[in-house]
């Protein structure tokens, strides 16, 4: 099993990296709102960003609740390429 040290900045990193973009394409969606003209179209991409980062940092969430409750020594969190779009953080 990973030490501890390991695991707390994957996880760290795992979880920082979705919620950043999250919070990152509400601002956007915020400033689309109150643009004199609403780019529909922008706002759905930017909406649907924010759902499957959601997803995205739920799953790490699952992940981790699986690893203390099973004790699965299996690595809860791997390296993966960032979103299409989200800032890697």
């Amino acid at each position: 099993m990973a030490s501890i040290p390991s695991v707390d900045a994957s996880l760290a990193h795992e979880l920082n990296q979705p919620l950043t973009a999250i919070l990152n394409n509400a601002q956007v969606a915020q400033r689309f709102l109150a643009a004199e003209v609403v780019d529909i179209a922008e706002l759905r991409e930017t909406l649907d960003d924010i759902v499957a980062d959601d997803k995205r940092a739920a799953d790490v969430i699952r992940r981790l609740r699986r690893l203390l409750k099973k004790g699965d020594t299996r690595a809860p969190f791997r390296e993966r390429e960032p979103a299409p779009g989200s800032p890697v953080a």
